[in-house]
Protein backbone atom coordinates (compact mmCIF):
# COMPACT_ATOMS: atom_id res chain seq x y z
CA UNK A 1 0.00 0.00 0.00
CA UNK A 2 2.57 2.36 0.99
CA UNK A 3 4.51 1.51 -2.25
CA UNK A 4 1.42 2.38 -4.12
CA UNK A 5 0.70 5.56 -2.00
CA UNK A 6 4.15 6.68 -3.05
CA UNK A 7 3.69 5.64 -6.86
CA UNK A 8 0.85 7.41 -7.00
CA UNK A 9 1.81 11.07 -5.91
CA UNK A 10 4.73 10.67 -8.20
CA UNK A 11 2.40 10.42 -11.28
CA UNK A 12 0.53 13.42 -9.92
CA UNK A 13 3.22 15.25 -9.17
CA UNK A 14 4.61 14.51 -12.76
CA UNK A 15 1.55 15.35 -14.64
CA UNK A 16 1.44 18.77 -12.15
CA UNK A 17 4.80 19.25 -13.58
CA UNK A 18 3.70 18.87 -17.70
CA UNK A 19 0.62 21.21 -16.84
CA UNK A 20 3.03 24.08 -15.19
CA UNK A 21 5.75 24.15 -18.09
CA UNK A 22 2.66 23.60 -21.01
CA UNK A 23 1.05 27.02 -18.77
CA UNK A 24 4.85 28.62 -19.05
CA UNK A 25 4.99 28.33 -22.72
CA UNK A 26 1.17 29.46 -23.22
CA UNK A 27 2.03 32.60 -21.48
CA UNK A 28 5.37 33.47 -23.16
CA UNK A 29 3.30 32.98 -26.27
CA UNK A 30 0.66 35.02 -25.20
CA UNK A 31 3.13 38.05 -23.82
CA UNK A 32 4.69 37.90 -27.06
CA UNK A 33 5.41 41.49 -28.69
CA UNK A 34 3.02 42.27 -31.29
CA UNK A 35 4.34 44.97 -33.48
CA UNK A 36 2.24 47.85 -35.90
CA UNK A 37 3.10 48.04 -39.30
CA UNK A 38 2.43 51.26 -42.13
CA UNK A 39 -0.27 50.87 -44.60
CA UNK A 40 -0.14 54.43 -46.22
CA UNK A 41 3.18 56.79 -46.14
CA UNK A 42 2.77 60.12 -48.14
CA UNK A 43 4.62 62.86 -48.83
CA UNK A 44 2.93 65.98 -47.56
CA UNK A 45 0.82 68.32 -49.90
CA UNK A 46 -0.49 71.18 -48.14
CA UNK A 47 0.74 74.78 -48.42
CA UNK A 48 4.57 74.67 -46.98
CA UNK A 49 3.57 77.43 -43.82
CA UNK A 50 0.83 75.09 -43.18
CA UNK A 51 3.12 72.36 -42.48
CA UNK A 52 4.99 74.85 -39.87
CA UNK A 53 4.72 72.64 -36.43
CA UNK A 54 6.21 72.84 -32.79
CA UNK A 55 6.74 69.94 -30.15
CA UNK A 56 4.49 69.53 -27.69
CA UNK A 57 6.72 67.60 -25.64
CA UNK A 58 3.97 64.54 -24.61
CA UNK A 59 5.98 62.36 -27.53
CA UNK A 60 9.42 61.25 -27.84
CA UNK A 61 10.53 61.50 -31.59
CA UNK A 62 11.71 57.91 -33.14
CA UNK A 63 13.78 57.14 -36.50
CA UNK A 64 10.51 55.71 -37.25
CA UNK A 65 7.07 55.19 -36.66
CA UNK A 66 7.20 54.57 -32.44
CA UNK A 67 5.34 51.76 -31.99
CA UNK A 68 7.16 49.62 -35.10
CA UNK A 69 9.47 47.14 -35.02
CA UNK A 70 13.14 48.38 -34.42
CA UNK A 71 11.93 51.82 -33.57
CA UNK A 72 14.30 53.98 -31.56
CA UNK A 73 14.52 57.07 -30.19
CA UNK A 74 16.07 60.20 -31.54
CA UNK A 75 15.14 62.28 -29.51
CA UNK A 76 13.84 62.50 -25.93
CA UNK A 77 10.34 64.46 -24.63
CA UNK A 78 12.83 66.28 -22.52
CA UNK A 79 14.49 67.33 -25.13
CA UNK A 80 11.64 68.21 -27.59
CA UNK A 81 10.21 70.05 -24.77
CA UNK A 82 13.66 72.33 -24.65
CA UNK A 83 13.15 72.97 -28.40
CA UNK A 84 9.20 73.51 -28.37
CA UNK A 85 10.48 76.19 -25.49
CA UNK A 86 13.58 78.02 -27.57
CA UNK A 87 13.39 81.74 -28.42
CA UNK A 88 15.73 80.83 -31.59
CA UNK A 89 13.92 80.36 -35.10
CA UNK A 90 16.04 77.90 -36.12
CA UNK A 91 14.69 75.54 -33.66
CA UNK A 92 11.03 75.43 -35.71
CA UNK A 93 9.96 72.36 -37.17
CA UNK A 94 8.65 71.67 -40.52
CA UNK A 95 5.95 68.17 -41.19
CA UNK A 96 6.91 66.86 -44.74
CA UNK A 97 5.72 63.25 -44.38
CA UNK A 98 2.62 61.54 -43.20
CA UNK A 99 2.28 57.70 -42.47
CA UNK A 100 -0.97 55.81 -41.03
CA UNK A 101 -0.05 52.50 -39.22
CA UNK A 102 -2.64 49.35 -39.26
CA UNK A 103 -3.77 50.80 -35.84
CA UNK A 104 -4.91 53.61 -36.91
CA UNK A 105 -1.76 55.81 -35.51
CA UNK A 106 -1.13 58.81 -37.53
CA UNK A 107 2.85 59.38 -37.48
CA UNK A 108 4.71 62.75 -38.89
CA UNK A 109 7.91 62.89 -40.12
CA UNK A 110 9.81 66.17 -39.16
CA UNK A 111 13.16 68.13 -39.22
CA UNK A 112 14.29 70.67 -37.27
CA UNK A 113 15.12 73.81 -39.64
CA UNK A 114 18.99 73.76 -38.23
CA UNK A 115 18.81 70.24 -38.80
CA UNK A 116 19.76 68.75 -35.72
CA UNK A 117 16.86 66.58 -35.45
CA UNK A 118 14.85 64.62 -38.13
CA UNK A 119 12.53 61.38 -37.34
CA UNK A 120 9.14 60.51 -36.91
CA UNK A 121 7.00 61.86 -34.06
CA UNK A 122 3.12 60.33 -32.89
CA UNK A 123 0.59 63.03 -34.50
CA UNK A 124 -2.62 61.10 -33.31
CA UNK A 125 -5.60 59.32 -35.22
CA UNK A 126 -6.95 61.28 -37.73
CA UNK A 127 -4.81 63.07 -40.73
CA UNK A 128 -7.28 65.26 -41.09
CA UNK A 129 -5.90 67.59 -37.83
CA UNK A 130 -2.13 67.43 -36.75
CA UNK A 131 -2.17 66.52 -32.93
CA UNK A 132 -0.61 64.49 -30.20
CA UNK A 133 3.22 65.26 -30.31
CA UNK A 134 3.07 68.12 -32.62
CA UNK A 135 1.31 70.92 -33.16
CA UNK A 136 0.44 73.71 -36.11
CA UNK A 137 2.77 76.42 -35.40
CA UNK A 138 2.93 80.16 -36.57
CA UNK A 139 6.59 80.85 -36.88
CA UNK A 140 6.14 84.84 -38.33
CA UNK A 141 3.31 87.09 -37.87
CA UNK A 142 2.78 89.89 -40.93
CA UNK A 143 0.86 92.78 -39.84
CA UNK A 144 0.77 94.33 -42.45
CA UNK A 145 1.36 97.96 -42.14
CA UNK A 146 -0.81 98.30 -38.69
CA UNK A 147 2.24 99.25 -36.49
CA UNK A 148 3.77 101.83 -38.17
CA UNK A 149 2.82 105.23 -37.96
CA UNK A 150 1.84 107.21 -40.87
CA UNK A 151 5.25 109.47 -40.84
CA UNK A 152 6.97 105.52 -40.56
CA UNK A 153 5.51 104.26 -44.22
CA UNK A 154 5.85 107.52 -45.64
CA UNK A 155 9.74 107.89 -44.93
CA UNK A 156 12.19 106.53 -46.62
CA UNK A 157 15.36 104.46 -45.97
CA UNK A 158 18.83 102.69 -46.91
CA UNK A 159 20.52 100.13 -45.31
CA UNK A 160 22.40 100.77 -42.54
CA UNK A 161 25.17 98.37 -42.76
CA UNK A 162 25.60 97.18 -46.29
CA UNK A 163 27.69 94.35 -46.80
CA UNK A 164 27.36 90.37 -46.99
CA UNK A 165 26.88 89.37 -42.99
CA UNK A 166 24.37 87.13 -43.09
CA UNK A 167 22.94 88.30 -39.45
CA UNK A 168 19.37 89.88 -40.14
CA UNK A 169 20.31 93.53 -40.57
CA UNK A 170 23.00 93.38 -43.33
CA UNK A 171 21.19 91.89 -46.59
CA UNK A 172 17.80 91.17 -47.35
CA UNK A 173 15.56 87.88 -46.96
CA UNK A 174 12.96 86.43 -49.39
CA UNK A 175 11.03 85.49 -45.64
CA UNK A 176 12.39 86.21 -42.09
CA UNK A 177 15.39 84.23 -41.49
CA UNK A 178 14.63 80.98 -40.33
CA UNK A 179 10.53 81.26 -40.51
CA UNK A 180 10.50 79.12 -43.67
CA UNK A 181 12.09 76.09 -44.35
CA UNK A 182 15.17 76.24 -46.79
CA UNK A 183 14.00 79.79 -47.89
CA UNK A 184 16.95 82.25 -47.22
CA UNK A 185 18.24 85.43 -48.30
CA UNK A 186 17.33 87.51 -51.39
CA UNK A 187 20.59 88.88 -51.74
CA UNK A 188 23.60 87.71 -50.47
CA UNK A 189 25.52 91.39 -51.32
CA UNK A 190 23.76 94.27 -50.00
CA UNK A 191 26.89 96.36 -50.74
CA UNK A 192 25.93 97.99 -54.23
CA UNK A 193 22.95 98.45 -52.99
CA UNK A 194 24.21 100.96 -50.35
CA UNK A 195 22.70 104.40 -51.69
CA UNK A 196 19.27 102.78 -52.92
CA UNK A 197 16.33 104.72 -51.57
CA UNK A 198 13.85 102.08 -49.88
CA UNK A 199 10.36 102.04 -48.15
CA UNK A 200 8.29 99.54 -46.30
CA UNK A 201 5.59 98.05 -47.20
CA UNK A 202 5.05 95.26 -44.82
CA UNK A 203 5.81 94.50 -41.10
CA UNK A 204 5.76 91.63 -39.00
CA UNK A 205 7.25 89.76 -35.65
CA UNK A 206 8.85 86.65 -35.56
CA UNK A 207 7.27 84.47 -32.99
CA UNK A 208 10.33 83.18 -30.83
CA UNK A 209 12.42 85.89 -30.63
CA UNK A 210 9.92 88.12 -31.29
CA UNK A 211 11.86 90.77 -32.98
CA UNK A 212 10.60 93.24 -35.83
CA UNK A 213 10.96 92.25 -39.47
CA UNK A 214 10.17 95.10 -42.15
CA UNK A 215 9.49 94.22 -45.62
CA UNK A 216 11.28 97.21 -48.01
CA UNK A 217 11.38 97.43 -51.57
CA UNK A 218 13.61 99.94 -54.08
CA UNK A 219 11.08 103.17 -54.85
CA UNK A 220 13.12 103.17 -57.88
CA UNK A 221 12.84 99.81 -59.10
CA UNK A 222 10.04 97.86 -57.98
CA UNK A 223 11.78 94.20 -59.34
CA UNK A 224 15.26 95.01 -57.37
CA UNK A 225 16.85 91.67 -56.44
CA UNK A 226 17.37 93.71 -53.09
CA UNK A 227 13.43 93.96 -52.16
CA UNK A 228 13.12 91.99 -48.81
CA UNK A 229 13.09 91.43 -45.70
CA UNK A 230 15.10 93.11 -43.10
CA UNK A 231 15.45 93.44 -39.45
CA UNK A 232 14.36 96.57 -37.74
CA UNK A 233 17.02 98.61 -36.64
CA UNK A 234 16.58 99.61 -32.80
Amino acid sequence: MRFDLKRSLFVSLAALGFIAVAGTVNAQTASAKTYAHVISNEKMTTLPQNRNVNFTGSNALYNKAGTLKGARVVASRTTLNKIKNSQSSTNNVRAYQVAVTNRGSVYYKVVTYDGAYRGWIYGGKSVASIAGGVTQYTTFKNQGLSTLTAAQQSATYKIANPGTANNGTTVTYKQPAWTQYKVGRAITDSTPYASTIFKIDQVGTRTRENDQWVHIYDVNNANSPANGWILEAV
